[in-house]
């Protein structure tokens, strides 16, 4: 019988979405347990809940001949395609009381006067907190309040906010984790790790590899129609470049493993 199936619902009051597992029998707490969690969420740093070690012993025995493989990206390439996506109005509002608006006052508070730092901050809390819905004209703002230069976080800031997040243990965003880490290679004993930059050359090799070439058009049959562009690697190398040497190396050693593991390049080749 089928163990179950995945339903999204949108979690009450709040920005993201929760995929919770729903299993065929709700009384079959094995297979409940076998399909790994019982709730995921999609926003990452919450603690997923883990079946207990005698089914993960048994999952294992069953499932130790399979093929075991994922797929990785360039870090700065990662790490750049989220930074060209919180510019936008809908992340600025979402990531503003993650890091977004306490990186900006590291950087900006600086450039203003004591007495104004306060109603400074609250201009631009309402100003984002217009973005989520955009009703009406924009609130007005100062024009040398330097929160709206730009009104969301510039790449250096952005980089700041992650050594921030290392330096107090606590750096859960799965945007710029490194994939050693974020994808536990080591622990799950990874087979085959497939670069996305290489498609579709590994995609082609995992199909046939997986014994499911006879069958791609089952699953591959359907158009990426999305409009977002990805991101070049030019565009990614200048600004890695023009960032402060102290985070072009804090970047360098934190996404060492990566570079290592997969033999992407360290720096613009030449």
């Amino acid at each position: 019988r089928t163990p179950g199936k995945w339903k999204r619902e949108e979690s009450t009051g709040r920005n993201y979405f929760i995929d919770r597992f729903v299993p065929s029998h709700p009384d079959d707490k094995r297979s409940y347990e076998l399909n790994h969690l019982q709730q995921r969420q999609l926003k990452t740093g919450q603690k997923q809940n883990k079946p207990s070690g005698s089914v993960r012993q048994e999952y294992k025995i069953e499932n130790g001949q399979n093929t075991r493989f994922t797929v990785i990206r360039h870090p700065y390439s990662r790490l750049v395609s989220h930074y060209k996506s919180v510019r936008k109005p809908n992340e600025v509002h979402m990531f503003r009381g993650f890091w977004m608006l306490a990186a900006m006052e590291r950087a900006r508070a600086h450039q203003i006067p004591r007495e104004k730092r306060a109603p400074y901050k609250q201009e631009y809390n309402t100003y984002v907190d217009w973005l989520k819905d955009q009703n009406g004209d924009p609130p007005t703002h100062s024009e040398d309040n330097p929160y709206f230069d730009p009104p969301h976080t510039k790449f250096p800031e952005m980089v700041d906010a992650m050594m921030w997040a290392r330096k107090k243990g606590n750096d859960w965003d799965g945007h710029w984790k490194p994939a050693s880490e974020f994808c536990n290679i080591c622990s799950n004993q990874i087979h085959l790790i497939a670069l996305l930059e290489e498609e579709p050359l590994e995609l082609w090799y995992l199909t046939d590899r997986l014994g499911l070439w006879e069958d791609r058009a089952t699953f591959l049959n359907r158009e990426n129609r999305s409009e977002r562009k990805a991101t070049e690697m030019r565009e990614v190398w200048d600004l890695i470049e023009a960032l402060s040497p102290d985070k072009k190396q804090f970047l360098d050693r934190t996404f060492d493993i990566d570079f290592r593991m997969t033999g992407y390049d360290r720096q613009r080749p030449s």
